[in-house]
């Protein structure tokens, strides 16, 4: 895992996360890239994992296809 590559991953993220679609849905599907390095996504699951109310849904067998979920009020009670 390079903290360069790890970084790209996270942006990309954070960019699908932070847009108007996926905001106002509260909802964001993202899907790991074949030139995304293994350990660097299964850091990024990790991290997620570790948010407050965001809840990850798999959507394949493999974790490289997953739906998150999350709810702004109960992130702020």
């Amino acid at each position: 895992m390079s903290a360069k590559t790890y970084q790209t991953l996270v942006e990309r993220v954070k960019r699908q996360i932070g847009s108007p679609g996926a905001q106002s849905k509260q909802c964001a599907e993202i899907k790991r890239q074949p030139d995304d390095d293994a350990e660097d996504w299964t850091q990024l699951l990790e991290d997620l994992g570790t948010v407050e109310n965001v809840k990850m849904t798999f959507l394949d067998d493999k974790a490289e296809h997953v739906r998150l979920r999350w709810n702004p009020e109960e992130s702020m009670a």
